[in-house]
């Protein structure tokens, strides 16, 4: 009978160690399909301004500072900046990769975003709008002269 003490308790302290292993987790598991797993879906920072020169040449190298959040833990991170141009207009749009399940445990800290993108010349003569679109908010806009003069 004093075998069966020591080996009973040891089951239940197994047990208890089995059933609460999985207590702390907070990522749901699901099965996917190899092709639901291409690319990550990202999101957009949130920029509260732009700082562009007034004037720049044709010739000119354009650097658009921005600054804002990227997110609100340290699991966001800026993945890229995608930028799109046509006639007199430069849309520079942060993307951000949010967090994953594959994510461990991230600071609560408001991740800044603070970066300088640089477009390459050339650029037309005339106004030239930088905008950076804000999801379902107005648009960070700013404008700069180019001119054809150094």
């Amino acid at each position: 009978m004093c075998f069966r003490r020591p080996a009973l308790a040891a089951m239940l302290v197994g047990l208890l160690l089995l059933s609460g292993a999985g207590c702390g987790s907070t990522a749901a598991t699901t099965s996917q399909s190899p092709t639901a797993t291409d690319a990550p879906v990202l999101d957009t920072a949130r920029v509260a301004r732009i700082d562009v020169p007034d004037q720049i040449a044709t010739s000119d190298t354009l650097r658009v500072h921005l600054s804002g959040t990227v997110g609100p833990n340290g699991c966001y991170s800026l993945a890229r900046i995608d930028e799109g141009r046509t006639p007199g207009r430069l849309t520079l749009t942060p993307r951000v990769r949010p967090p994953t399940a594959a994510d461990r445990a991230c600071t609560m800290a408001i991740v800044p975003l603070d970066t300088t993108h640089v477009a390459s010349p050339p650029f037309e003569p005339g106004r030239l709008a930088v905008r950076v679109p804000q999801g379902n908010q107005p648009a960070v806009t700013d404008t700069i002269t180019v001119t054809d003069r150094p």
